[in-house]
């Protein structure tokens, strides 16, 4: 095995999603162990049996790296590192290596080094606190004063990046309410990530924003206005939805997230080929992200995109059916759904009605 191997451990719910995360990073997956996760070893998050399963795999497969796809605390990441003598990285891990990516723009950077800040401190101060016992050596080796300075600099510098946060996400209020002054409705764009969202607002909009098949391709909001039916709307690409999203990514990406907060209408993306169970567990999921952003009492458009790869009429229209059903039952405001492409610009011009329509009903 090369050294881009790396063996994950998960939830079976979870194992596409961790699949198509650690994909994008490059790497080749070299073995998955399947928890079901529940009473978790506070330890060490796995049983002594999975513990024995994952030194066997990592001895045959030469693995430098294991991600557990799961919040774990500091005391298991250290203890399993201790255990494995091998890299452990957890969720918000996973997905932090994946935002350095796409990092692009100062406000994202900002929000990456954040997240990562905040992550990474409780599993320093529990390290400070093993290494005055004389548990565990000083942070890589510089002994347990210099692991006490590094975790003092580490909270100087996110105070001081808390601080750039708030005064952007200030202007960003500012230059929303003066959109807002000039009549402009805002539509947000939001979904499970990859579902298409930034191809569909280059397509409203006339943008030429990059897209791609990896996960969280779009960090920072990205704001342009467009004409639809003869009024002039300002459309928003947002940051990707994953199933259980952490509350740390939530807090860290709020400047972000408070895009779609603020905006009139939201247009929820679906992938429609995906397996109807995976459609109504990732609608699920994002309309609890949105009800946690503060997107309550405003319409929304369930929008099944890549109808272009749906075979079966029948498995479409029974999809369609079922996601209405469930927004019946589960959500209170208005909404409309509607199956598109936008790759094959099938049902756009309904979809800019429907826009219109809800955008006339909500402003």
């Amino acid at each position: 095995m090369d050294g881009n191997s790396v063996l994950v451990i998960t939830l079976r719910d979870d194992l596409n999603e961790v699949r198509a995360l650690v994909g994008t990073l490059g790497l080749n997956i070299a073995g998955e162990v399947v928890v079901k996760g529940r009473r978790a070893d506070s330890n060490f998050y796995l049983s002594k049996g999975k513990l024995s399963v994952l030194r066997g795999l990592i001895t045959e497969n030469n693995i430098d790296k294991i991600y557990v796809y799961d919040e774990l605390k500091p005391r298991q990441i250290i203890n399993l590192m201790k255990e494995l003598k091998i890299s452990v990285s957890d969720k918000i891990g996973l997905i932090l290596e994946i935002f350095a990516l796409h990092a692009g723009s100062k406000e994202a950077k900002l929000q990456i080094e954040m997240l990562r800040l905040k992550h990474e401190l409780p599993l320093i101060k529990e390290w400070v606190r093993r290494a005055k016992l004389g548990e565990l050596p000083g942070f890589l080796g510089p002994g347990g004063y210099a692991t006490d300075a590094y975790y003092h600099s580490m909270r100087r510098a996110y105070a001081r990046i808390k601080g750039e946060l708030r005064r952007l996400r200030e202007r960003r209020s500012l230059e929303r309410i003066k959109r807002s002054s000039y009549g402009f409705p805002q539509i947000a764009i939001s979904g499970y990530t990859n579902a298409g969202k930034t191809t569909l607002f280059n397509v409203l909009t006339g943008e030429d924003k990059p897209v791609g098949r990896g996960m969280f391709t779009t960090i920072s909001p990205k704001v342009k206005g467009a004409l639809i039916n003869s009024r002039k709307l300002m459309f928003v690409d947002t940051v990707g939805f994953i199933r259980k999203v952490p509350t740390e990514v939530i807090e860290a990406f709020y400047a972000t997230l408070e895009e779609i907060a603020e905006s009139n209408l939201t247009i929820l993306l679906l992938d429609s080929a995906e397996d109807l169970k995976v459609v109504i567990d990732k609608l699920k999921t994002s309309l609890e992200v949105l009800s946690k952003v503060g997107y309550i009492g405003k319409p929304i458009i369930v929008a099944l995109n890549k109808i272009d790869m749906v075979d079966d009429d029948n498995d479409l229209n029974m999809k369609l059916r079922i996601v209405e059903d469930f927004l019946s039952s589960n959500y209170r405001w208005g909404w409309k759904v509607i199956p598109i492409s936008v790759l094959k610009n099938i049902n756009l011009d309904l979809l800019r009605n429907y826009i219109s329509d809800l955008i006339r009903v909500s402003s």
